[in-house]
């Protein structure tokens, strides 16, 4: 099977949610323990299969054990769209996995560089 290709869901304008998903763009990401960890920066999709897979978060700024990022650069992660739960009410995505204290051991994205054993990061950091 081979991986799909990933595009952002800014570059596909005829792509359409589903009509119970929403769009969690601007969304706060909140960790294990209700902190905030970012906002959804974006979404990438399966163009193909007609799915969301990932939610670009671009990381708050002064995390725990994060490094300031360089001159002109934000932190950004990945998170798989099957680690977060939605609550619409308030506009906030939860991530039980991570928290302000663990959210230095994921994996930093660097938009389309997806290196190898980047998904089996993702699924170690989120399983511990």
């Amino acid at each position: 099977m081979t991986n799909p290709i990933l595009r952002r869901l800014r570059d596909l304008p005829s792509f359409e949610m589903a009509p119970d998903s929403p769009d969690v763009r601007g969304w706060t990401v909140r960790g294990s323990d209700g902190q905030p960890l970012g906002v959804v920066d974006e979404l990438l999709v399966d163009p193909v299969g007609q799915t969301v897979r990932y939610l670009n978060v671009q990381l708050a700024p002064n995390l725990p054990g994060v490094p300031a990022p360089g001159p002109h650069a934000d932190h950004h992660i990945l998170l798989p769209l099957a680690a977060v739960n939605l609550d619409a009410d308030a506009s906030n995505v939860f991530v039980t996995a991570l928290s302000q204290q663990n959210i230095r051991a994921y994996p930093l994205f660097v938009e389309f560089q997806l290196v190898p054993g980047f998904e089996e990061a993702m699924r170690q950091a989120l399983a511990a």
